[in-house]
């Protein structure tokens, strides 16, 4: 029942491309997309080889690798058409709907269904009569109830052709070249859909959708809350909230449905949901306020049997091709009154480029689908003119060439070669790879290479941006990725015991970016997901601001998109704070003082956190703390501050859990100068130790250790030391100490 791949069909630009498959001996042996093939497994002698994809090499493809295999890398421009076209993809839509299946009804029988629905309720009962042998209303009862069967399954079929032929259209606009190959299965789709919709104007009758029009219309009544028979309800202003309740749940029912408003009379007795059944008074009142919607069915009833002018409506499907990843069609998400507006009105439907419905409905039904929120998105048609005018200049202005989804889209074919990606291209994407939202490489002439997610990248094209992409996260080199394994000292914890002696070697390291990479691994230990979180990071990591890493808009399930597994933040951020204590100014003697080392290559390291001045109410905060969001991460609210910037600014509030804010991972250089400005800053306390105590024991130790700090080679000096000056007080200081030790020449 799933599409399958066949030799027929017409691979367009994609035919000749070189792909690696699996096969027995033989050279007739069935070709595999990959060596763990169920069918290929007990076969001897597998052999890899590399063909190029035509007809022939389709007609050997396995049926299952077929119909489910990828025949390409994920991402690629061949990925996404195969992916595409097998599986629930084209090739199953152009099999669907073409016919009457054994669900489907016969003429007779839906002609005999609508005959039972519009009887009048004197003879169809809306609710069956509760006196005992009333066998003749019993069946009266089950027979109205198999029409509504009858009308729901042939709605909803029409809905599912009518969801069908807008996703094959959608898809066929990918690859174009496949349209005069799809004739024929186009004709029995769009011939099926016309059967299933004069099945379904035979079961919608046109006064109930303008009941349910006037229905929506309706302005809030006047109700008779002070009327004796409601007094089992409470005093006027209990009764008069219950009788709106009333109104409101009546009116949500009929604006709604395809039946008759006398089909909804039962709600009267949800007055009743908090009463015994011999509450006195309470028949009296539920006869009472059978009247009172009885006028409500009047009013709608009589707007429904007025005289209106028709209007021309234009429908818009929906572009997005979430279906596929949600499994909630079109149908699913229309309701009963738009779906059976849709299917008695519809006068024409053009699928190609926009996927077009226009509907020819009453004045009242035009204004609530011009006025009200829908499914769909409905708007006047366009004049004559603007029509001409669209004509002549184009939204699109690529030549035809360019269009749909082929070679040269994604990372299939050398750079130079790229084209211009668009919209639809992105919508392909995410609708055949899993995993599409991660990070991207892109380029365009404005801003250069970039790396974004793609719902920002889908969010540029939409606005106009012009540019290519270069390469996805799971499209960088495997030679750079090599397993990496937690040592074994290290399997203990993911966040190992803190080293606070800066004379110890592994000070400081627990900032590093080699330690953001450990934690990563550590965190993702034993998930899939762990080579693709690495490839993330390394790409993240030439991102000059972690701000415009955020993804934008949610997923089918309302999930916030993510561009990647938020333990990659881990690899980024150091979630804790830089001790800066060395750096800040001397002010006293005492062993809290700071000993004034410059910055050097500290000063531009990034922090992130909620509030850097003190703007807001509330503390400022990390992204990894827990008294923020629940996503974990940087956001585009978050602050960008500099150390420098963050250790003069006097309005900076941190909280006391996190700290309140989060470094960015130090480099190899980072890390040296860090421990090597605490080293100093605690030598330069026992220097003042000693001479205070005049203790000249010690001197020559502390001398020697000291001299490890002057006379730096020029290498350390330019990479500890942005600006000369700051070499030169860092000199300074070193020779000061050495001054001040007792017995110092």
């Amino acid at each position: 029942m799933y599409g399958q791949l066949t030799s027929d069909v017409p691979l367009g630009p994609f035919e000749g491309t070189t792909i690696t498959v699996w096969s027995g001996q033989g050279k007739q042996a069935k070709l595999h997309a990959t060596p763990s093939c169920s069918y290929l497994r007990s076969a001897r002698g597998v052999v890899e080889r590399t063909v190029q994809l035509d007809a022939a090499v389709v007609g050997r493809m396995c049926p299952q690798c077929g119909t489910y295999g990828s025949w390409a890398r994920p991402g690629t421009g061949l990925a996404v058409f195969l992916d595409t076209l097998t599986g629930l993809g084209l090739l199953y839509e152009l099999d669907s709907f073409r016919d009457p299946d054994e669900d489907a009804f016969e003429d007779e029988e839906v002609r005999h269904a609508a005959d039972v629905l519009y009887k009048s309720m004197a003879d169809n009962p809306a609710v069956p009569a509760e006196q005992d042998g009333a066998e003749d209303e019993d069946d009266t009862w089950e027979e109205r109830q198999e029409a509504q069967r009858v009308r729901e399954s042939v709605l909803r079929q029409w809905g599912g052709a009518l969801a069908s032929m807008h996703r094959t259209h959608r898809q066929l606009a990918l690859f174009p070249w496949l349209r005069a190959w799809v004739g024929a299965a186009l004709e029995a789709k769009a011939g099926y859909l016309r059967v299933l919709q004069e099945q379904a104007q035979l079961l919608v009758a046109e006064r109930a959708l303008l009941a349910a029009t006037a229905a929506a219309a309706m302005t809030e009544p006047d109700v008779p809350a002070d009327e004796p028979a409601f007094a089992p309800l409470g005093d006027p202003g209990e009764a008069r909230r219950q009788l709106l309740s009333l109104w409101r749940r009546w009116r949500s029912a009929v604006e709604d449905s395809w039946d008759d408003p006398r089909q909804q009379t039962y709600v009267v007795h949800h007055l009743t949901d908090t009463m015994g059944s011999r509450r006195k008074g309470r028949d009296q009142m539920l006869e009472r306020a059978r009247a009172l919607v009885a006028g409500w069915e009047a009013d709608v009833r009589a707007a429904a049997g007025e005289k209106h002018d028709e209007r021309f409506v234009v429908a818009r499907l929906p572009r997005d091709a979430a279906e596929r990843s949600s499994g909630r069609s079109l149908v699913d998400r229309l309701g009963e009154w738009e779906l059976g507006v849709l299917a008695s009105y519809t006068a024409d439907a053009v699928w190609e480029q926009q996927s077009v419905i226009t509907v020819r409905v009453p004045e009242p039904v035009a204004v609530r689908l011009l006025t009200q929120h829908h499914t769909l998105s409905y708007s006047e048609p366009e004049t004559a003119e603007a029509q001409q005018l669209a004509a002549q200049s184009p939204a699109d202005p690529r030549p035809a060439a360019e269009s749909g989804v082929g070679p040269g889209v994604f990372d299939d074919t050398p750079v130079h070669s790229r084209r211009l990606v668009t919209s639809e291209h992105l919508r392909a994407l995410r609708a055949a790879m899993r995993d599409a939202e991660q990070l991207y490489v892109v380029f365009s002439v404005g801003s250069g290479l970039e790396v974004v997610a793609l719902s920002v990248l889908e969010e540029r094209c939409a606005a106009g941006w012009q540019g290519s992409i270069i390469a996805g996260a799971s499209d960088l080199p495997d030679a750079l990725f090599a397993p990496r394994r937690p040592s074994p000292d290290q399997e203990e914890s993911v966040w190992p015991a803190r080293i606070h002696d800066p004379h110890h070697e592994a000070f400081g390291s627990h900032l590093s970016t080699a330690e953001g990479e450990r934690v990563l691994v550590r965190l993702c230990e034993g998930r899939r997901d762990t080579d693709h979180a690495l490839r993330s990071l390394a790409l993240a990591r030439g991102v000059a601001d972690l701000r415009k890493l955020e993804a934008v808009g949610y997923d089918d399930r309302d999930f916030p998109n993510r561009p990647f597994a938020s333990a990659v933040w881990h690899g980024l951020l150091a979630m804790e704070q830089l001790d800066l204590e060395p750096f800040e100014p001397v002010t006293d003697t005492g062993w809290q003082s700071g000993s004034g080392l410059p910055l050097g290559i500290l000063a531009g390291v990034q922090a992130y956190t909620s509030d850097a001045a003190g703007r807001y109410q509330g503390r400022a905060h990390s992204p990894d703390c827990k008294h923020r969001r629940p996503e974990r991460g940087v956001s585009r609210d978050d602050d960008l501050v500099s150390i420098k910037e963050l250790l003069g600014n006097k309005g900076f509030d941190p909280c006391s859990k996190c700290g309140g804010y989060a470094v960015r991972r130090l480099s190899q250089d980072q890390v040296a100068y860090y421990r090597a400005a605490h080293r100093l800053h605690v030598l330069t306390h026992q220097v003042h130790s000693a001479a205070a105590r005049n203790n000249s024991t010690g001197g020559a130790e502390l001398a020697a250790k000291l001299q490890e700090f002057t006379d730096l080679d020029r290498q350390t000096a330019q990479a500890w030391f942005p600006l000369r000056k700051e070499a030169r007080r860092w000199q300074q200081t070193v020779d000061t100490l050495l001054g001040e030790l007792p017995g110092s020449a």
